[in-house]
């Protein structure tokens, strides 16, 4: 019996440590899982703050042009998608003047990254389309953390003048920026560096920002030259109720590099060299721009009402065969031709109501060349000169525009060009006629995707 008591005894105390054992590995255990799980959600919330640094974004348009084919055998400068007509679509508007020709493509396809941290700022920015991958904007930016005024930004960014060049592709109501914009600012970004001058949110001078930069002058291309091109814009934006307005100027100083013996300027309607060879033979040629620029909006029981202008004018070094600026590295290699020149646009958009859809008209001009005009281009001078082209024929475009936001990722745009030609009777050679307006109207249907 006292054996069967201790063995009893024995037992419970055995199976009480057991249990007070299992018990106690139990409770670490708990407070190990614990742990573990705090640490995780440590290292989630450290990664998530990470990943809010980081912002994906980009858009794409598809779209489809048609364009009549003019005289010349061309479609208008607007038509960006696709090839130029073909042998058998020229041949088919010289038996009917006029006649379209009509592509698909994929205008724009972005994708930007932007990394920000402790007020410092990194961008990678890529359009991809069937033509290519190409790099648009690629650049650091550091805010100042003491006041928060000035920032600097070097590599390659959208080059501060005036409003349009940085008004978005995304959101601008017109599928193309103005002829004039296309013609001295190709691709709108340079290589360089810029400071920004505003004043916090919270400041009554935030109304008030200066852009200021010295770029390369050469678009998206490498840099060529030690002298640096000098670029500014000064603008002020301000709301009162619904209404919100803004006004900018703008300068450009640059110099282009001249490879030959010879400049020209204007004179009597024609070109005529200036200074002697030993001056000009690989020298600098001045480029300068000047430009303002204005904004309205007022929101009623029409709609959201915009309405922006712009006016350019200066100094444009050239070639016999372009007054555009060069791009992508390529400076000429033949002769300069110095124009004065001037143009702009002004804009009108019109929500309707409050839908989602919307109207816009638009009217845009370049003159590159104010020194000569109508029948004078093409004149012959004396010898020695050289006679105007083409090149110095100015352009108007009248636009109409509809918009169908769908949703806040989907735009629908359709859009009518209608370019006008200045015209002169000197210039009537077959593939160079410009002695009447030329067909070369265009019609582009759009669709985008932002996220």
């Amino acid at each position: 019996m006292k054996m069967k008591m201790k063995l009893k005894c024995f037992t419970i105390i055995a199976l009480g440590l057991i249990s007070s054992t299992f018990a106690f590995s139990q409770q670490e255990e708990k407070v190990d899982t614990l742990n573990v799980h705090e640490q995780r959600i440590s290292l989630l919330e450290d990664n998530l703050l990470q990943v809010k640094k980081l912002k994906i974004s980009g858009y794409m348009q598809t779209e489809w042009q048609m364009s009549q084919i003019d005289v010349n055998g061309n479609a208008s400068k607007d038509m960006k998608v696709g090839s130029g007509a073909n042998a058998g679509e020229k041949a088919d508007a010289v038996a009917n003047p006029g006649a379209y020709f009509n592509r698909f493509g994929v205008r724009r396809g972005r994708l930007k990254a932007t990394y920000t941290d402790n007020g410092c700022t990194g961008v990678f920015y890529l359009d991809a389309t069937e033509k290519g991958v190409v790099v648009k904007e690629l650049y650091v930016a550091a805010l100042d953390p003491w006041a928060n005024i000035l920032t600097l930004k070097g590599g390659i960014f959208n080059r501060p003048f005036g409003y349009e060049i940085e008004y978005s592709s995304s959101s601008r109501e017109s599928p193309e920026r103005s002829r004039i914009i296309q013609a001295l600012f190709p691709s709108e970004r340079d290589l360089g560096g810029m400071i920004t001058l505003q004043a916090p949110k919270t400041s009554p001078w935030n109304v008030l920002k200066l852009d200021a930069g010295l770029i390369a002058g050469n678009a998206i291309g490498v840099d060529l030259k030690s002298q640096k091109d000098f670029i500014a814009h000064l603008n002020y934006v301000n709301s009162v109720g619904n209404i919100k307005y803004g006004i900018g100027a703008s300068m450009y100083s640059g110099v282009v590099f001249n490879p030959t013996k010879k400049v020209y300027s204007m004179a009597n309607n024609v070109f005529v060299a200036q200074g002697d060879s030993a001056s000009n033979f690989n020298q600098s040629v001045t480029r300068q721009y000047f430009g303002f620029d204005g904004q309205f909006s007022i929101a009623s029981a029409a709609g959201l009402t915009n309405l922006r202008a712009e006016y350019i004018f200066g100094k444009q070094p050239g070639t016999s065969g372009s007054s555009d600026s060069y791009n992508n590295s390529v400076i000429g290699t033949g002769d300069t031709y110095i124009r004065n020149f001037a143009g702009g646009y002004i804009q009108l958009s019109q929500d309707i109501a409050d839908t989602k859809h919307s109207l816009t008209v638009k009217y845009d001009w370049y003159d590159p060349n104010t020194d000569v005009a109508g029948n004078n281009i093409g004149v012959a001078g004396a010898a020695g000169s050289v006679q105007t082209t083409k090149v110095d024929l100015a352009y108007s475009t009248i636009g109409f525009g509809y918009l169908y936001r769908m949703n806040t990722n989907v735009k629908f745009m359709v859009y009518y060009d209608m370019p006008v030609n200045e015209t002169t009777s000197l210039l009537n050679k077959k593939g160079n006629d410009f002695s009447k307006t030329l067909a070369a109207n265009l019609l582009t249907i759009r669709m985008q995707y932002k996220f």
